[in-house]
């Protein structure tokens, strides 16, 4: 396996589990009122952030850094710096907070009630940016030629995109799914920072050991 396409198979798993992408496809399911629509058009907002983030990193800034450079030995510190950040806030959020939490953040209260355009506008204010933006830099620095980066893109993309879609398929197979869906929401807000914080350290730690082979090789 390539050091990029282990990256980026990293970074779409990232975005495709990212806890707040999907809290937010959630929330604008919640109540089965048009949620076919909502849905779509959240994950096609979220879709058109990351992956044309690394689509146009792929196209245009593929191959113009050299993986033993300052740059490309750069952008392999942000991503352990990136792992180091996310188990940090694995650790955090492992402790209760101080205050007693609403039941939904207010940050995604308005996700609720949202029609199709206004979903498809917070799927892409939710997307996940962090994958994205590390893939680029991985692209950038390194040496295979156009296809394969489209290949590595595409790759990025199927899980990116993927993982949340597969909910949304299960989601959307009957009203019985439907009505689960609605229960798991209120579980899944109920536990947020517990998942957040398994999110952060099992993601962290493999953005670290990524990070640590890549400057090892080089």
């Amino acid at each position: 396996m390539s050091d990029l396409v282990r990256t980026l198979i990293l970074c779409g798993i990232l975005s495709g589990t990212q806890p707040v992408t999907v809290m937010g496809l959630l929330l604008v399911m919640a109540g089965g009122v048009d949620s076919r629509r909502k849905g779509l058009s959240y994950l096609a907002g979220a879709f058109l952030v990351e992956s044309g983030i690394l689509l146009f990193a792929s196209l245009v800034l593929g191959g113009t850094v050299s993986n033993i450079s300052v740059p490309g030995r750069l952008f392999l510190i942000i991503r352990l710096a990136l792992g180091v950040a996310l188990v940090v806030v694995g650790f955090l959020m492992r402790k209760p907070p101080k205050k007693p939490q609403p039941e939904v953040p207010k940050s995604l209260e308005r996700l609720q009630g949202m029609g199709p355009g206004k979903s498809f506008l917070a799927g892409m204010a939710l997307a996940d940016y962090q994958g994205p933006v590390v893939g680029s830099l991985a692209i950038s620095a390194s040496t295979v030629g156009t296809s394969g980066r489209i290949a590595a893109w595409a790759l990025y993309t199927l899980l990116a995109s993927g993982i949340p879609l597969i909910m949304f398929v299960v989601v959307r197979r009957s009203q019985k799914a439907m009505d689960k869906m609605n229960n798991a929401t209120g579980w899944v807000m109920q536990h947020r920072r517990q998942l957040v914080s398994w999110f952060g350290l099992i993601l962290g730690v493999l953005l670290i050991g990524d990070a640590i082979v890549g400057l090892l090789a080089n």
